[in-house]
């Protein structure tokens, strides 16, 4: 049996605490049909090492990292899932392999559905598409089906930007608005329309995900949402919002950070997670600098988010 530590839980096809990330398709046509290009690096260690593993990888998104344990075993198993050139890149500078990943894999058409996940009592993530048809209050249920190869909401750092977002959408104003960089599979951009957002703003670098993303906006009838590729650090052509999401790896926040806060109207919420303790206090001097409040810090194993106000 394969465990994998709850600091760690992320976006395989291999159940975890949970269970991971990732779209929906349909049978026939679809744009996820046309040529799926994600694969997965694997590369054997120790579990000595595994701090020094997330230092090295720190350049990737935290989302589309993976640390497998094995009940009494000191052997540790790395995935990281990407497009071919990073994970080719990551054989060349650490060895391992590399293999492509099917669609199946990719969809969730592969597993079983999981037990819904209730957030702070506002959301409800269903893997099971009867479930999810039969939820009591469907404005407040999501689906994101099981097995997907990346990020279903129980990951650290995607559940946590979900509960802060739960927690301040009561007090948002009339007809507020979002900006969710670096979207995945859209988990926060569809949170944030079924918490009352009126437009949503959703984009990510990888193409993958934007097919993904558009599955899985449409399986949850979400009509509010405007998805796009793009580059966190261009986000001169996105309207201003009351909030802005940014699950980001470190580097790629504080590089980000500046023009996403430029989109942030006064008074408004910058949510951001996908930081290790170890780059927390550089992160929150970044925002701090400029002009965010002192941001509120949750911790959970290894990762951190917090969220901070425009003054």
């Amino acid at each position: 049996m394969v465990s994998v530590k709850p600091a760690d839980e992320l976006m395989f096809s291999t159940n975890h605490n949970k269970q991971k990330k990732g779209g929906i398709a349909k049978r026939g046509g679809s744009g996820l049909d046309r040529g799926m290009n994600m694969f997965r690096w694997t590369r054997q260690s120790t579990e000595a090492m595994e701090e020094i593993w997330h230092l090295r990888l720190a350049m990737i998104d935290p989302e589309r990292v993976v640390m497998l344990t094995r009940p009494g075993s000191k052997g540790l198993t790395i995935h990281v899932f990407g497009d071919p050139k990073t994970t080719a890149m990551l054989k060349k500078d650490f060895g391992g392999k590399v293999a492509r990943l099917s669609k199946e894999i990719l969809t969730g058409r592969s597993q079983q559905p999981r037990a819904a996940i209730s957030i702070r009592g506002r959301l409800r993530i269903h893997s099971d598409p009867d479930a999810f048809a039969s939820d009591p209050q469907p404005d407040h249920a999501i689906l994101l089906p099981a097995g997907m190869a990346f990020g279903t909401g129980d990951h650290a750092t995607t559940a946590t930007c979900l509960r802060l977002l739960c927690d301040i959408a009561p007090n948002l104003p009339a007809g507020w608005t979002a900006l969710d960089a670096g979207t995945g599979t859209g988990i926060l951009a569809i949170a944030a329309e079924k918490l009352g957002s009126t437009a949503v703003e959703a984009f990510d670098f990888d193409p993958v995900c934007i097919r993904v993303a558009k599955e899985n906006v449409r399986a949850n009838r979400c009509k509010k949402i405007a998805l796009s590729v793009s580059d966190a650090q261009r986000a001169g052509k996105f309207q201003k919002a009351d909030v802005v999401l940014a699950n980001l790896y470190s580097e790629l926040l504080i590089a980000s950070a500046p023009g996403l806060i430029k989109k942030l109207r006064p008074d408004g919420w910058f949510i951001f997670s996908g930081v290790l303790k170890t780059q927390i206090a550089e992160v929150c001097t970044a925002l701090q600098n400029l002009g965010l409040a002192k941001p509120k810090i949750v911790t959970r194993g290894k990762w951190c988010a917090g969220i901070a106000r425009k003054s």
